[in-house]
């Protein structure tokens, strides 16, 4: 099977069968024992599929069992072996402290040849193959470890030291004296207490050319930049639909990172043939500003056409360096060359100009290629805007010279001529922002509207500055004029509203939403922030100092087991005064711990990059009043809603309330891939289960050796620590949480794994309020270096497989430039899970939780009180734009399974969404209905009867026939302006 079939099975949940000759005889009991097996991996066949595939000659049918079996495998990462360093996990050491002892103590005195130094045996063990440690077999038995005992190393496959040890097949509850399909396929019960995992369904396709179509016109209709994993189904999809061609594309594609990949991938495709000059001339045609031009050129050279530049990390000392490929702009044909200066020509110089000070490192990079120079008469705004970006300084009376002065003069408000002593002339831009940036400081804040209502979009992500600027001023405040400026910026705003995106103008009216009840910090609040700050970066202690010191369990143990300890450990036991209350920092040196901070008032904010990140600072605003607020919410729901009234119509809208807890789409290009397709921000009920099992494998490039660590904080209430779980605390409580323990290498083929697990009823009863899941790679290599490396949660069984493919709702990828990652964060009293898929910053190496815990805590705390804070567009107004546009009836589901009918107004949308229950018992009859439907999960809508044409948006599961499946960025893309 091709990978197209893997494209639309993954995106569809449909396959593509195609049977020609008679059904085998065989066909309905072999057809039993794939469905066993499906079902043993969590997935069942609709019985179209099933009868297409009851068909299929025998010469076929193996190998296409064989693909579908590992196809979805590898969805939740069961294609890989998943074995830990301690085999018998969860059933793991609990003597963490002596199982410590003994592996220094053979660390630091085994020898070669040598008895053991832990029960005398003579031989002490081989040195193992990498790491050289001297093992003895009586101490460390073989079969109990698949890595090194003392280091964590995987051993080479030829070691010794290692046995074939096959794991135990679970003996899982007993089985039910019934014959269900279960029992019939030889799975085991897993006993009426468990809570059932949902089951994934595949479906027959019996138009894969078309699907492929469909599933890549959605995916060039989003109005947001794509992730990795859309760009790579996309630039599949293209291949296989229209390969080389650029006739196929809409007349206005949203995203301009997604017409820039199409575009280069055309180019390439054409290359050296006849056709090549007419895809060139159809980019050109395509392209708006000078930005979407060297999106294009860099995505052609294999960059990101986000144009993010990444700068390295520095390397710790003793490894090797982590190579990450640098792109280089390619070679660019003459009619790309010439077609991409004549758009620059085209622009403008000042606008050119502009464009390129916004990526200044890629377009000179870009111009040693594009050579803008060579023919400055035909291309004079091009050969100037590249003067301004470049400092360029050319004789007055060469042709460049003439340029500078005849542009200079034709634009004087943006470029200014600088004149030099050897009478060589430069130019000097003055860009938009500069000026807007001059009319705020002037006061003049009708100006600066006026000015930013020349571009659209900046003027609504400065909409709150612009009315905070119009009350703010004491004169006009004095005056009263302060009512005409917010009119003025209103009404700018409003004419300027019907050519801004609509994830722009759903921001901006939700972050507003709150601001009448902002809440400044105080002089006292901010002065007690730069002391623990100040506190935080002062050195003390010894800066040699390579760790937290021994706990003194530890200590006793180590004394008790070797009372004859070298003087340096004696040192390491027994620490100087005051060095126990301090932990390295970045760099080597060491900083003394601090709770998190006071209490103070924060904005969070998300830089733009390849991944997410965010950083906070201290709330300075004052709050707005309510009047403009609402006029903005105003004018956001009615441009929105007109967009959504130009498609076609429903008979009644169907919308879950428990949609407000799913933020719509953010920062897509960002996110990880996911099997869940959770939205970043999104709150989900956490499973009804006794154990939670975090899972991590990876495998580590050749001659790099790679250490990710999987690990856990615990925090109360008020976000103090109460303690963590990882490799250097393999238990936490009495039992509440486990860990697998700490693999510290992942050459493939067997790479590396570790779980964890969560029992969440014994941890709220350790006091813990909050779990904070992390992963973070010790010695610092970026997750992009990786070939593979993912992390997700399961759902076990007891004395259930270690790794139960059919019971993994969640599992996402590790990428970008990236060390530590913080995917999400579990609240115990309410039982509730935020999905942030959020990276953390940091440098060095060593990167531990006991190392980052405060940053932890406040990185938790910004998300939660963020997305929980009302400050985000939800699901539930973007199903609220669509819905008032497009439905007369509109109903609200409730979580007791109640309804409320409402108008087909978003703000009673809004408001019955805010309600626990409603008047009307149970589902309207929706017979025949053609339906729009917005649920969190598939199955409360799958089986209901309605039209064909009905479409219907779930967060989570896979909506069955007749449903036609759509997500909130295809939803959101439907708002995009004409």
């Amino acid at each position: 099977m091709d990978a197209l079939a893997v494209v639309l099975l993954r995106r569809t949940g449909r396959i593509a069968v195609t049977v020609k000759n008679q059904a085998p005889a065989d066909g309905p009991a072999w057809m039993a024992t794939l469905e066993a097996d499906l079902a043993d991996r969590g997935w069942l066949m609709r019985d179209d599929l099933r009868v297409a595939v009851s068909g299929l000659p025998v010469t076929v049918r193996v190998r296409w069992a064989d693909w579908l079996l590992a196809t979805v495998d590898e969805f939740v990462g069961a294609d890989r072996p998943m074995v830990p360093l301690y085999r018998s996990f969860p059933d793991t050491p609990r003597d963490i402290e002596a199982v410590f002892v003994r592996r220094l103590l053979t660390h630091l005195f085994a020898v070669p040849g040598a008895p053991c130094v832990l029960c005398g045996r003579a031989g002490g063990g081989a040195p193992l193959d990498p790491c050289g440690h001297p093992v003895c077999p009586a101490c460390f038995p073989p079969e109990s470890f698949s890595g090194c005992p003392v280091c964590g190393r995987r051993l080479a496959a030829a070691d010794p030291y290692l046995t074939i040890a096959l794991p135990d097949p679970p003996a899982g509850p007993p089985r039910r004296a019934s014959t269900d399909w279960r029992e019939e396929a030889g799975l085991d019960d897993p006993g009426p207490d468990v809570p059932p995992m949902p089951m994934r369904v595949a479906g027959l396709e019996t138009d894969p050319a078309g699907a492929a179509v469909r599933e890549r016109d959605l995916l060039v209709a989003r109005t947001t930049a794509l992730g990795e994993g859309d760009r790579a189904d996309l630039k599949l999809l293209v291949t296989a639909t229209a390969a080389g061609r650029l006739d196929w594309l809409p007349e206005v594609v949203p995203a301009r990172e997604t017409l820039a990949l199409i575009i280069a991938w055309a180019l390439h495709a054409t290359a050296l043939m006849p056709t090549y000059p007419a895809v060139v001339d159809a980019a050109r045609r395509r392209w708006g500003t000078a930005t979407d031009a060297a999106r294009t050129l860099w995505a052609y050279s294999g960059g990101d056409p986000g144009l993010v530049l990444e700068s390295p990390a520095p390397r710790p000392v003793g490894e090797p360096t982590a190579v990450k490929p640098v792109t280089r702009v390619r070679a660019l044909p003459r009619p790309l060359r010439r077609a991409v200066l004549d758009h620059l020509d085209g622009c403008g110089v000042v606008n050119a100009a502009e464009d390129m000070r916004r990526h200044e490192a890629v377009w000179k990079r870009l111009g040693e290629r594009l050579h803008p120079y060579e023919n400055v008469a035909r291309h004079p705004s091009a050969a100037v805007a590249f003067a301004a970006l470049r400092g360029t300084r050319t004789p007055r009376d060469s042709a460049l010279g003439a340029a500078v002065v005849a542009a200079c003069t034709t634009s004087p408000r943006h470029l200014e001529l600088v004149e030099h002593d050897d009478d060589r002339v430069s130019v000097r831009l003055h860009t938009h922002a500069a000026l807007v940036e001059r009319a705020f400081a002037d006061g003049d804040v009708i100006g600066a509207a006026r000015l930013l209502g020349e571009r659209p979009g900046d003027l609504w992500r400065r909409l709150d500055h612009l009315l905070r600027a119009a009350e703010d001023d004491p004169d006009t405040r004095a005056a009263g004029d302060h009512l005409d400026t917010r009119a003025a910026i209103l009404a700018v705003a409003e004419r300027a509203a019907a050519r801004v995106a609509p994830a722009v103008l759903a921001t901006a009216a939700a972050e507003l939403a709150g601001r009448a009840t902002t809440v400044p910090a105080t002089a006292e609040q901010l002065a007690a922030l730069m002391v623990v700050k100040k506190a935080e970066r002062a050195p003390t202690g010894n800066p040699a100092s390579v760790g937290p010191p021994l706990t003194s369990p530890l200590r006793d143990a180590l004394e008790a087991a070797a009372p004859g300890l070298p003087a340096a450990l004696r040192d390491l036991l027994n620490p100087p005064p005051g060095e126990r209350d301090t932990e390295p920092a970045e760099g080597g040196t060491t900083v003394r711990r601090e709770p998190p901070g006071p209490d103070v008032p924060r904005r969070i904010f998300f830089p733009r990059g390849g991944v997410v990140t965010s950083w906070t600072e201290p709330e300075h605003r004052t709050p707005l009043p309510p009047d403009p607020i609402a006029a903005v919410r105003r004018l956001v729901d009615g441009e929105l809603t007109a967009r959504a009234a130009r498609h076609h119509r429903f008979d009644v809208a169907v919308l879950d309330a428990a949609l407000t807890d799913a933020p719509a789409p953010m920062r897509e290009r960002a996110s990880s891939s996911q099997l869940a397709g959770w939205p970043r921000g999104s709150v989900r009920a956490l499973p009804d289960a006794e154990v939670l099992r975090l899972f991590l494998h990876w495998e580590e490039p050749e001659n790099v050796r790679v250490d990710l660590d999987l690990s856990c904080v615990f925090f109360d209430r008020d976000w103090r620590r109460v303690g963590h779980c990882d490799f250097s605390q393999l238990r936490f409580g009495d039992g509440a949480a486990n860990h697998s323990g700490d693999l510290t290498s992942a050459p493939a083929p067997l790479g590396a794994t570790e779980y964890l697990d969560l029992h969440p009823d014994r941890l709220a009863a350790e006091g813990v309020h909050y779990i904070v899941p992390m992963v973070l790679s010790f010695n610092a290599i970026p997750f992009e270096n990786l070939p593979q490396a993912f992390a997700g949660v399961m759902l076990p069984l007891a004395d259930g497989r270690q790794f139960d493919r059919s019971r993994v709702p969640q599992r996402f990828d590790l990428h970008g430039n990236a060390r530590m990652m913080l995917p999400m964060v579990v609240d115990l009293s309410t039982r509730r899970l935020l999905w942030t898929d959020l990276t953390l910053t940091g440098t060095g190496t060593g990167h531990s939780v006991g190392r980052h815990g405060d940053q932890l805590a406040r990185a938790a705390a910004d998300q939660w009180d963020h997305f929980l804070g009302g400050r985000r567009a939800t699901v539930l107004d973007l199903m609220a734009w669509h819905a008032a546009g497009r439905c007369d009836r509109v109903l609200i589901g409730h979580a007791d399974g109640t309804f409320t009918e409402v108008p087909a107004e978003v703000e009673a949308i809004r408001a019955a969404g805010a309600e626990k229950t409603g008047p009307i018992a149970s589902r309207p009859d929706l017979s025949g209905r053609v339906v729009l439907a917005g649920v969190v999960d598939a199955r409360s809508v799958n089986g209901v009867p309605v039209a064909a044409d009905s479409i219907a948006l779930a967060v989570t599961g896979d909506l069955g026939p007749p449903w036609t499946a759509l997500s909130a960025g295809d939803l959101m893309a439907g708002l995009a302006p004409r």
